[in-house]
């Protein structure tokens, strides 16, 4: 197997600094789409903010959307990992709906470094056919989000409905309300929660 230590020293230095640029503009360019949203952002912003040539982006990117959608699998990823954790902690139907809605509350709210990311491209990161066409963290989330619970839907009582309708509609109530958080500071992750388990459970 090939590992880094057994490449040649200038091979090497030159696999590094291209590590290091990469990480250099999705750096750059999380904080100028944090800052100003997707759609109001340039590859010009992006590499002006940093110490690289101006045509240097293109030797890691085509163009802006692929880096959107890197910064983006890297969310998903950090909340997927977060979110299976917690999601295994749940004994009955109502304790799972109501872990998936406060970790997704929790997590948007309390993240300090993708808070702002997430609020300023809700437009995409928040809606579901996007995610869905265009992220295969995504994917990997929702397949796996399906399998724990049906592991769970075998250990204890289930309403009698489709599985994977009801993932569906968890993820789109919890995508919905958090706008509304995104939007708004009378909102806690707390209150978010009761109102949409409430919702999802019992109705209104």
């Amino acid at each position: 197997m090939t590992t880094l230590e057994n490449v040649p020293y200038e091979k090497r230095k030159r696999q590094i600094k291209k590590r290091q640029n990469r990480a250099i503009i999705i750096n750059s360019a999380r904080v100028v789409f944090a800052r100003k949203g997707y759609d109001n952002s340039s590859v010009r912003e992006i590499i002006g903010s940093t110490n690289l040539g101006a045509g240097t982006f293109y030797n890691y990117f085509p163009d802006k959307l692929s880096v959107f959608k890197s910064i983006n699998e890297r969310i998903v990823a950090d909340f997927s990992h977060n979110f299976l954790q917690e999601i295994q902690k749940s004994t009955t139907f109502e304790e799972i709906i109501q872990i998936a809605f406060s970790t997704w509350f929790n997590w948007i709210s309390d993240k300090e470094n993708d808070h702002l990311f997430i609020k300023n491209n809700k437009k995409y990161l928040l809606d579901l056919k996007w995610l869905s066409s265009r992220s295969k963290e995504y994917k990997i989330f929702y397949n796996n989000v399906f399998k724990v619970i049906m592991d769970l839907s075998k250990k204890t009582e289930f309403p009698n409905n489709d599985i994977s309708f009801m993932i569906t509609s968890v993820i789109a109530i919890a995508t919905s309300l958090g706008d509304e958080i995104l939007s708004r500071q009378d909102i806690t992750p707390e209150d978010a929660t009761a109102f949409a388990t409430k919702l999802f459970v019992k109705g209104l």
